[in-house]
């Protein structure tokens, strides 16, 4: 065996190690946990080096290699199923005549999202109700002179500088259980001090849609702060608190639920899979329809003279409970380092 697939089987075995992290469910204050979050976040990068490995073993004749690398492939294919595989469940059959309802997540990236380039694409997908994390004051504002305000004229939430602004807007009145619930200001204890302007704990709007015809739509927009510091604390509570409420709201009612944004989680966390989990509260709408994975970070915006780095991970999620998804998928949005993320539902009759 030549140097260089002595070096591919060394690959491939740290390929395999670092899939193993997708099963860690690591205390953020243990030392390493950030080193762990990040290796899970790589996990679906994995299956396609995989594939290439087995590739080169196949055509080389290295049998080790293509032993290796074909175990490992067949390891991500099974993980990479719930994205490809669409399952049905029973919302699905009871919801499934009706208007449909499109929502759709942007992360303005500190509200630099091309004014012109979101307003086409909203002329594209057509939302119903949209959710802008990161949004500033300045950055709503030229969202607003470019139309959004007259297509979707009802609005809950805070423009804010520093990231932490989100907003909530819809093409129907809303109703405002509670702005800021459990997880607009969590306890950051024993976190890492944010930077000058930053602040790790994001707005959260909760609403209520009232869409014509049809049962309520709760929404909420969600923007946990994201891990990749030395301190995962924040983040790892955050999505913690949402996993509470999902559960606690369903129990307390179980009508349509939406629950979208920029999660900084992939479905390769544990902390995002505990949330997914069968018999949990919330199920992925881009799995429901299957069509393979749906990354959105980092959009062309982040870095644009590297266009190899675009669309790494599935970070921006649409999350649903009691609902009928008809179809799912992302868009670039020019200026923002993130794609947006959207959803066509169904819902129960009122």
């Amino acid at each position: 065996m030549t140097a260089a697939l002595v070096v591919l089987v060394v690959l491939v075995v740290l390929g395999a190690l670092l899939t193993t992290t997708r099963w860690w469910d690591v205390d953020h204050d243990r030392r390493g946990a950030p080193l762990v979050v990040r290796a899970q976040a790589l996990v679906p990068l994995v299956g396609p080096a995989a594939a290439g490995a087995l590739a080169v073993g196949l055509v080389t004749g290295a049998g080790l290699l293509a032993v290796l690398a074909g175990a490992l492939l067949a390891v991500h294919v099974v993980l990479a199923l719930p994205a490809w595989w669409a399952v049905a469940p029973d919302e699905r059959r009871a919801t499934a005549e009706g208007d449909e309802v499109v929502v759709l997540a942007v992360n303005t990236w500190y509200g630099r999202a091309d004014a012109a380039a979101t307003a086409s694409l909203l002329r594209r997908v057509r939302p119903d109700v949209v959710a802008l994390v990161e949004v500033s004051p300045a950055g709503l504002s030229r969202l607003e002179g470019a139309g959004l305000a007259d297509e979707l004229p009802h609005r809950v939430g805070r423009a804010a500088d520093g990231g932490v602004g989100t907003v909530v807007l819809s093409r129907w009145p809303l109703a405002v259980p509670a702005v800021l619930g459990p997880l607009g200001r969590l306890p950051l204890e024993g976190t890492a001090a944010p930077g000058p302007g930053q602040d790790p704990s994001s707005d959260n709007p909760l609403v209520e849609v009232a869409v014509p015809g049809r049962a309520p739509l709760v929404v909420r927009a969600v923007h946990p702060y994201y891990p990749a510091t030395d301190d995962v604390g924040a983040w790892r509570r955050q999505l913690g608190a949402l996993d509470r409420w999902a559960r606690e709201h369903v129990a307390a009612r179980p009508g349509p639920l939406v629950v979208l944004g920029d999660l900084n989680a992939t479905a390769d966390h544990a902390c995002l899979r505990r949330l997914l989990a069968p018999g949990g509260p919330l199920r992925l709408a881009a799995h429901e329809v299957g069509g393979g994975r749906r990354p959105t970070w980092p959009s062309p915006g982040r870095w644009p003279g590297l266009p190899g780095l675009h669309g790494l991970l599935a970070i921006d999620h649409v999350l649903v409970h009691g609902v009928h998804v008809v179809a799912a998928g992302t868009a670039p949005v020019a200026g923002t380092d993130h794609a947006a993320a959207w959803a066509r539902l169904r819902l129960p009759a009122a």
